[in-house]
């Protein structure tokens, strides 16, 4: 099993994942963690669309986030425009 506090978040701030941890729902975190990890896979357009969509969720609404919507995160991060 995978966790937000796996070598996979190694390379980011020392706080990351402890504040990830924060704002997921509880009952989600297992399942958010593959999301994650596949994010963190991404090439740094996708990893940085990602992490826009996961900022602006966060600032948005106090509610926790669910894996449902790392996963809508993760699925528009993977999506290239037209022509690119």
């Amino acid at each position: 099993m995978w966790s937000v506090h796996s070598a996979v978040m190694d390379h980011l701030p020392p706080q990351f994942a402890d504040d990830l941890a924060q704002v997921l729902e509880p009952s989600h975190r297992e399942a958010a963690a593959g999301i994650i990890e596949a994010a963190s896979k991404l090439d740094d357009d996708g990893l940085r669309k990602f992490l826009e969509l996961l900022a602006q969720r966060v600032r948005e609404s106090a509610a926790p986030v669910t894996h449902t919507e790392l996963q809508d995160f993760l699925s528009a991060s993977t999506r290239r425009p037209h022509g690119a």
